[in-house]
């Protein structure tokens, strides 16, 4: 009879095992059929029904005890006090310091926010339940995944390595060229071959300015323009539903990943994916 209790309790609380005031409820007070307290056949074929009015069962008792000492429920800090409250020693002591030590729920939701630690500990956890090993063990699967993830990573960085450094070189190059009278003159005499001004038009970085405007302009006005254009382009493609180039590799290396594990939850794999850093140096 408590066992069919505990198993109806179970299934309404999410399918949690812990000592909980609701379960130990459910399985005092709800009625259910029993087969000790049917009648020998009579002519109404009726069943009798045993509801204990009195929080008396065993379940209840268990948690009764277990409330006592403290085990029956979590730690939590008192909202019913006036004024501003603080935490106890007991409340600081109860508090996770990693993602290990989080409940699935809580973990889940800072997985889907694009934590990647927690989408992590998230494939971690499910390697555990579908392969049945521990938790040391499926660290170590996961490890294995990580560095299929890795692989070709060199390749794919390059363009935006490129870019990085590309932009870097030419934002901070600008101002010489500019500004700088000499550096200006070299460039005027090997690409441009406009006539100089006099030198008394050169005393300033200004003045310098003023003169090299005339052939950095087109060249920055165009490629600002070209930027731009680009841009608008991308958003564009975003609104009809089209992935550029990096949502492209996102989902090439989600496959690839599941085509190597095909074991393990194709969404929890996307996750880790998206959420992993593809450069080399990591926090």
């Amino acid at each position: 009879m408590i066992s069919t209790r505990f198993a109806i309790s179970r299934s309404i609380l999410a399918g949690r095992g812990t000592p909980n005031a609701g379960a130990a409820f459910l399985q005092a007070n709800v009625p259910f059929v029993s087969t000790s307290d049917r009648p020998e056949k009579d002519n109404t074929n009726a069943v009798s029904v045993r509801h204990n009015t009195s929080l008396t069962s065993p379940a209840y008792k268990r948690w009764v005890k277990s409330s006592n000492f403290g085990l029956g429920q979590k730690p939590s800090i008192g909202a019913l006090n006036p004024g501003l409250q603080e935490p106890t020693l007991k409340v600081a002591r109860d508090m996770g310091k990693t993602f290990s030590e989080m409940e699935n729920e809580p973990l889940i939701i800072i997985a889907e926010m694009g934590n990647h630690a927690a989408r992590a500990e998230a494939l971690r956890r499910h390697i555990m339940a579908t392969d049945y090993v521990d938790y040391k063990e499926a660290g170590k699967t996961l490890e294995k995944i990580a560095k299929v993830n890795r692989r070709g990573l060199v390749f794919f960085r390059f363009p935006y390595q490129f870019g990085i450094v590309a932009a870097v070189v030419t934002g901070i190059g600008a101002f010489p060229m500019v500004f700088d009278v000499e550096l200006a003159k070299i460039f005027n005499d090997a690409y441009v071959t406009m006539e100089v001004p006099m030198p008394s038009e050169l005393d300033t970085p200004l003045e310098t300015g003023a003169w090299t405007w005339n052939w950095m302009e087109p060249v920055l006005g165009t490629a600002s323009f070209t930027l731009l254009a680009l841009q608008f382009a991308r958003q564009q493609l975003l609104n009809l539903g089209i992935k550029p180039a990096t949502e492209w590799l996102m989902v090439y290396r989600t496959n690839k990943l599941c085509k190597t594990f095909p074991q393990y939850n194709k969404h929890l794999l996307a996750n880790f994916v998206k959420s992993e850093p593809m450069s080399a140096l990591r926090l």
